[in-house]
């Protein structure tokens, strides 16, 4: 999330220089992110905006066996005192006008209030999942089985009905310590002063409507407002990449690209059959492939070793219309190419606002997360991306080679291909 935070922060300065924002920054449980180096770049442009590095805490969870929503739940608890700490010592020198919080930060409403400081949530997601989650309450008061057993479709006020096997994955079992951490902070939504959603009225226009219906007492409500999108679109960074470079010898809208995202990647087999699917569409393509991390890592990138895990004899077939780069590649300056006609995605917010802005239609492979919630929207309710079918409705299910070759030509030789 820490990438929209920092363009939230950017935002407000811009919009009143006056004012002065300090964002306040934890270490993630999950590892450091690739994104922590924008706050340096930051930081030297925008002198109203700072940044306080807190200090790690220690976690007594096992985290090998604790899902990510439950590790940065935990961490976050764990930082209370200490923001508590900043909260009092700025309260002392200046106004403090607002305390704006991440989804997962919602156990530093009490501190806020404390200090009577009102609090807004920055949602990173769209509009979709957080209605689902200030509906999430009344859901788990509702329905005593599992939501993922209910034999239609969960609905939600003012949002399309989801079916269950879409629901992010946290909500897929109740019994583990996930789902009641996700039905804490949606109680705790509740509370808040408004919220800021990184989505905007053309791409969501129910936001408005939806939330009121939702929110649980009497009087005006939060207010509602989205800020959205809110992206880092410096497309020179990475301007000179050797991707970049491939991409300039391409025709116009003629390249696939596929990328899952600075946390995502396929398995080696799905790596493989990829390699065939893409083989077989005969579509010109540019690849950042990248392998799962040995058991027990929580680290998700690492290069591929792209040898090893490609089909013998593939690099060479492709080679004059097809580039497969095994590390990081600069997401914002390809989906703004000129060569780039489409996106398979794992469809992540950031990545589905970037795609939206630079008009360029999503082939829809989500991994985990809220992907499948933003999956069904975008293939079903929005029409802004193809949809794959896969083997299950289990998060890793396989896809074959047929039906990533089947979705490729629909996108690129079909009117999906039009956004």
């Amino acid at each position: 999330h820490l990438v929209s935070v920092i363009e939230l922060a950017k935002f407000i300065s811009q919009l009143n220089p006056r004012l002065s924002i300090t964002t306040l920054l934890m270490p993630s449980p999950l590892g450091p992110s690739p994104a922590s180096a924008h706050t340096e770049t930051v930081a030297s442009t925008a002198p109203n905006v700072r940044f306080v590095h807190l200090p790690p805490v220690e976690l007594t969870v096992n985290l090998q066996n604790a899902q990510p929503e439950t590790l940065v739940s935990l961490c976050v608890e764990r930082y209370k005192p200490l923001v508590s700490d900043h909260l009092r010592s700025l309260c002392a020198s200046t106004k403090v006008s607002a305390f704006v919080i991440d989804l997962f930060c919602t156990t530093m409403i009490d501190v806020a209030a404390q200090l009577n400081i009102p609090t807004y949530v920055f949602f990173t997601s769209g509009a979709y999942l957080l209605s689902l989650l200030l509906h999430l309450p009344k859901l788990d008061a509702m329905i005593s089985t599992e939501f993922v057993e209910c034999t239609t479709n969960i609905t939600i006020p003012g949002m399309p009905s989801l079916p269950p096997h879409d629901l992010l994955m946290p909500l897929k079992d109740r019994k583990n310590d996930a789902y009641r951490w996700m039905l804490y902070h949606s109680r705790k939504l509740h509370e808040i002063k408004g919220f800021l959603v990184n989505t905007f009225d053309d791409l969501q226009p129910r936001l408005a409507d939806a939330v009121p219906q939702l929110v649980a007492g009497d009087g005006a409500g939060p207010t509602v407002l989205p800020v959205g999108p809110l992206l880092a679109l410096d497309t020179n960074k990475g301007s000179d990449h050797e991707c970049i470079q491939w991409l300039d010898d391409q025709p116009d809208g003629s390249v696939v690209f596929l990328c899952f995202g600075s946390l995502g990647a396929l398995p080696d087999n799905q790596l493989r059959e990829v390699a065939r699917g893409l083989e077989l569409s005969g579509q010109r393509f540019l690849w950042s492939a990248r392998s799962r991390p040995p058991p027990g890592e929580m680290i998700q990138w690492r290069d591929a070793n792209l040898e090893e895990v490609l089909p013998d004899g593939f690099l060479e077939r492709t080679r004059d219309r097809g580039l497969v780069w095994p590390t990081w590649v600069p997401q914002v300056a390809i989906l703004s190419h000129r060569s780039v006609g489409g996106f398979v995605s794992h469809c992540g917010w950031n990545s589905t606002l970037e795609s939206v802005w630079f008009g360029v239609p999503l082939i829809a492979w989500p991994l985990f997360a809220e992907q499948r919630m933003n999956a069904f929207e975008l293939v079903n309710d929005l029409g802004l991306a193809v949809g794959l079918k896969k083997e299950s409705v289990e998060e890793d299910a396989f896809v074959r080679a047929e039906e990533l070759e089947r979705a490729v030509r629909q996108l690129m030789e079909g009117e999906e291909g039009e956004m």
